[in-house]
């Protein structure tokens, strides 16, 4: 029991995390933790009703950590250590402790134990039992169980042996009544074994029918929810394939397709549609791969089956028959039904219907693989291209140009893409200028390569992009330049002149820029600059720059003009820049200036303090805990516990963060108690 009451909050804090026990305190406060017990090793068991019933079980090690020590298994979805079951039952048990009521011993035999992994469940529950041999002899022991197992299986194998053929017909009966399972698995054997496939194709067809007529949905929480079972189209499918009728499934596979894919795409759940689905896919595949269809028809029905995935369902299923080794002629015909397809779909009006071009793109990515796949990849580039002024592909072409190594064909298809794009689909646009100051890198240009960090920068401005930018420059010769340029944007927000309209256009009043400005950027600069409506400085990353840089000093006079920029708008409605950036402060220079960064803390405190809600509450708790040890290196702990006690005293009121507070004091949650 004593490592079990030595846990302070902090323990479970630093275990599950602070939402997991706050969740977890409500949970045990409100009765959730049913038929707790505790095993002879120490292990608790118990029930937590949430969105369903699930099974519980929580060690705690010796000879370890405390937070290393514990660990859980819980039947929830969670799926790892630490989940707010797991806490409720910590909570649940200690509250428990703390009353000085009985915990109840845990039953070897409790079902509870069978229904968590084998790890959690072998319990050592007898307290004599020192060796493993001994262990092995125990009635309890998991090889005991497994025993117990094996003997039922011997003694029903007899039990069956020992009956006459009438007795054994008149059993089977019997449970072909009471099992529909077995009446269905008897009936289709029968109907094969007379050769009836049309008859089990029909119920496979009808049974299709009805799994997917209504879509999958499921409620975690209040564990509501239909999940549609495949199970019987399966075995009827799989029936059929073991008897060797591939063509007889292969003639549901269009239909299995459609179905299924439009069911998926209706349901609302956490992809159970698609798994419950995806049990149909391996014998589907092997029956296609298998069947009489002509090679480039199997070859055709992956590639469609693909067309409709949009949810990662086929590919690993579509590659058994995709992966085979098929003739350069079997994927020629392939390549000419897909291009045949592709003429026919309705043109792109503009490259900006996405649908359109989003079809015309994957038909055009298996075409173009199949022309490879067929030898005659000296017809792909004339597809890159059609497709490029058909949907604004362009990205898909530069890259294979550039494999190429045609860089000048590259560059020139980059220059006209950017113009056609830069306006309706900037993304393009802007993937586009980076593959050019990619091709720059090759050829060394780098004055361009920095042209592009530039544009970069001044779009996006951070500290990756400003250390890139140095990194251009200093291979163009002008680091210095640009990096006074640089800091000189960050500290007032004005652009260069050069970055602001193209050069030579009678612009004054603001510094030139040291390097040259391609012409097929200049769209894209102009475009930013319409949509540069904010205008100010950017503390922010000038105090990225100065923590990297370990200046506190730096970090210090960026912080307190970030602050004084966003003051005038008053107590509580500092912006994201404000509240983001005063922890990071404070904690580059705790060391170097203790009391400017007890000042923060204490600041930020203060103005979530007025907000009534969880996560303010956790703010607040995270600040405190970071104050401590500063506190505490000026000798000045008596401040933190003050400090401590005022905010309990003065919103005594707000139970919730009262609960919080106390997980600060590193006192044991059972009061009084050994730590």
């Amino acid at each position: 029991m004593k490592k079990w009451t030595s846990l302070t909050w902090d323990d479970l804090e630093e275990w599950a995390g602070s939402r997991a026990v706050s969740r977890g305190r409500d949970y045990a406060q409100h009765g959730c933790v049913q038929d707790l017990a505790i095993s002879k090793d120490g292990r608790l068991l118990a029930t937590v009703t949430g969105g369903d019933d699930y099974a519980v079980v929580v060690q705690m090690e010796t000879g370890k950590s405390k937070t290393e020590a514990l660990h859980s298994e819980c039947t929830c979805p969670v799926g790892h250590s630490g989940c707010k079951h797991a806490v409720a039952v910590v909570a649940a048990y200690l509250e428990m402790v703390r009353r000085k009521e009985k915990v109840p011993a845990a039953d070897p035999e409790d079902s509870r134990w069978s229904e968590l992994s084998d790890e959690m469940a072998e319990i050592d529950f007898d307290e004599d039992i020192k060796t493993t041999k001994h262990q092995a002899n125990s009635k309890h022991s998991p090889s005991s169980r497994r025993d117990k197992r094996e003997n039922w299986n011997d003694k029903i194998r007899f039990h069956i042996q020992a009956k006459s053929r009438e007795e054994l017909a008149d059993f089977v009966w019997a449970l072909t009544q009471r099992f529909p399972e077995i009446y269905e698995e008897l009936r289709e054997r029968i109907a094969l074994g007379e050769g009836d496939v049309e008859r089990l194709l029909k119920e496979a067809r009808k049974e299709l029918r009805r799994v997917t007529a209504e879509p999958g949905w499921s409620d975690h929480w209040n564990g509501g929810g239909h999940i549609p079972d495949y199970t019987r189209l399966r075995h009827r499918l799989e029936r059929l394939s073991d008897l060797g009728h591939h063509d007889a499934v292969v003639s549901l596979g269009t239909e299995i397709m459609a179905r299924g894919m439009g069911q998926i795409s209706q349901s609302n759940d956490e992809g159970e549609t698609a798994g419950a689905f995806a049990e149909c896919l391996p014998v589907l595949f092997n029956s296609i791969a298998e069947s009489g269809l002509p090679p480039h028809q199997k070859v055709l029905f992956a590639i469609d089956a693909c067309l409709q995935d949009d949810y990662g369902v086929i590919d690993a299923e579509a590659d058994k028959v995709l992966d085979r080794e098929f003739t350069p002629e079997v994927w020629s015909a392939v390549a000419d039904e897909l291009a045949r397809r592709l003429e026919a779909l309705p043109k792109v009006q503009d490259g900006n219907d996405f649908h359109r071009s989003y079809e015309r793109d994957r038909i055009s990515d298996w075409l173009i693989d199949a022309l490879n796949q067929a030898g005659r990849g000296d017809e792909t580039a004339k597809i890159y291209e059609g497709e490029a002024r058909r949907t604004g592909s362009y990205e898909r072409l530069v890259k294979f140009l550039i494999s190429q190594k045609r860089y000048d064909d590259a560059e020139q298809w980059a220059r006209e893409g950017i113009k056609t794009t830069h306006q309706k689909l900037p993304g393009i646009a802007s993937s586009l200028a980076q593959m050019l100051s990619e091709i720059a890198g090759v050829r060394r240009q780098w004055d361009v390569v920095a042209a592009h960090a530039a544009w970069r920068f001044f779009d996006r401005p951070g500290r990756d992009t400003f250390e890139q930018l140095l990194e251009g420059a200093a291979k163009a010769g002008c680091r210095e330049e640009v990096r006074t340029r640089a800091l000189q944007f960050l500290e007032t927000g004005n652009f260069p002149k050069s970055m602001v309209v193209a050069p030579g256009k009678g612009e004054s009043g603001t510094e030139e820029w040291p390097l040259p400005i391609p012409n097929y950027l200049l769209p894209l600069l102009q475009l930013e600059n319409k949509r540069r409506n904010r205008s100010g400085p950017h503390y922010e990353v000038l105090i990225d720059l100065a923590i990297a840089e370990k200046s506190s000093d730096e970090v210090l006079k960026w912080y307190d003009k970030l602050y004084a920029s966003q003051s005038h708008r008053g107590p509580g409605s500092f912006g994201y820049g404000l509240y983001t950036y005063s922890n990071r402060v404070a904690e580059a220079v705790a060391q170097s200036h203790p009391q400017r960064s007890l000042d923060i803390y204490r600041q930020q405190v203060e103005m979530n303090l007025t907000q009534a809600k969880q996560s303010a509450y956790e703010t607040v708790a995270s600040y405190l805990r970071k104050m401590r040890p500063i506190l505490k290196s000026l000798h000045r702990q008596g401040e933190w516990t003050q400090l401590l006690a005022d905010i309990r005293l003065r919103y005594r009121n707000r139970p919730r963060f009262v609960e919080i507070l106390d997980r600060l004091d590193g006192k044991t949650i059972i009061p009084n108690a050994p730590s």
